[in-house]
């Protein structure tokens, strides 16, 4: 090996080091070109199109390393992490074990086991890697971040928690610890922290796209939160009003108490959000068609409901009042939907 080659193999460790993956692979791309018998070269480019997102191109990288080093547990690692990418479960589970055959007494084979089995749905392998990895090394913070899959795999929401705060007391940039600590939130129906962490882990790795739509998931549900139950419960309330036929002054006063209390609860609700986050949230209701046409259904229903309980003409007044701002707002938000698939569809026929 030159000089010049390991120089720019130190280079390209540090690129992927930095998440600079694409830079990486267009590195090694060209050292591969000029020493293609360098296992470790393979075993970096394989790596780098793997933060890259390229599953096909790491596992032809990864399948050269492991035929020049075929002793090598490395190589069969990244062609188990390539085949995951790719969703064979199977192949992958087939490589990682090959990869602990090869360092039985290395916790990164027992990991790469343990994540493959878990894709491929092998909830028995996946808790066995996971506790070998344990045993040989629980200071080590994606030991503790797998273990911590395994359990939430397992429906153990408890001590997954533990486990990925366990890997973030080791290493508090951990962007994996804190994205699963997103998804127990989600899973128990936390959708605000939990976009709190999915917005921190993609902080801490910009090129990593779950981690965008994990978040862009946790807000849907909480702009679902935000519209459903204030909606409801204002129709709700007016309905009851509407039955009790109550005066128009009495009425109006609790149809106000009742609006202050749904601001109050909207205003909870995105207050724990931080603000990065807010400010998605209102990115993706701008972006999300469905959702605002959701809001503008519930804001009609609502409105028709508090018609008939506080205007003198009942229902009739009350389709005069709403009804045509409503249809507008309706068939505004309709026009833009089909605008923005004609302007994919057309995009899609261009390339």
């Amino acid at each position: 090996m030159t000089t010049a080659t390991a120089a720019g193999l130190s280079r390209a460790a540090t690129m992927i080091d930095l998440r600079r993956y694409p830079e990486a692979a267009a590195l090694l791309a060209g050292i591969v070109a000029t020493a293609p018998d360098l296992p470790r070269a393979w075993c970096l480019l394989a790596r780098a199109q793997l933060g890259a997102g390229r599953g096909a191109d790491a596992m032809r990288a990864a399948g050269r390393a492991r035929a020049l080093s075929p002793d090598d547990d490395w190589p069969c690692r990244l062609a188990s992490t390539a085949l995951v990418s790719l969703g064979r479960g199977a192949a992958a589970v087939a490589a990682a074990q090959q990869a602990r055959q090869l360092a039985p007494g290395f916790w990164r084979s027992h990991v790469c086991l343990a994540q493959a089995a878990l894709a491929a749905g092998d909830l028995a392998l996946a808790g066995e890697a996971a506790r070998a990895a344990l045993a040989i090394d629980p200071q080590e913070p994606d030991v503790q971040f797998t273990a911590g899959k395994v359990a939430l795999a397992g429906g153990e929401p408890g001590r997954a928690r533990d486990h990925q705060q366990a890997a973030l007391a080791i290493d508090p940039g951990h962007p994996g610890a804190v994205n699963e600590l997103g998804r127990i939130c989600l899973r128990e129906r936390h959708p605000g922290p939990a976009a709190g962490y999915f917005l921190r882990a993609a902080r801490a790795a910009p090129g990593v796209a779950t981690f965008g739509r994990n978040t862009e998931v946790a807000l849907a549900r909480v702009a679902i939160r935000l519209i459903i139950p204030a909606a409801g419960a204002v129709a709700a309330g007016i309905s009851l009003l509407a039955l009790a036929r109550l005066p128009a002054g009495p009425g109006l006063a609790i149809a106000a108490g009742l609006a202050a209390l749904t601001c109050g609860y909207v205003w909870l609700v995105v207050r724990r959000l931080p603000r990065d986050g807010r400010r998605h949230l209102a990115r993706m209701l701008r972006r999300r068609q469905w959702l605002a046409t959701m809001g503008a259904v519930a804001a009609l229903v609502a409105g028709l409901v508090a018609g008939v309980a506080l205007l003198p003409g009942g229902l009739a007044a009350a389709g005069a009042a709403v009804l045509p701002a409503e249809l507008v707002l309706i068939a505004a938000l309709g026009a833009r939907l089909l605008l923005t698939r004609l302007i994919r569809r057309s995009r899609r026929m261009l390339r």
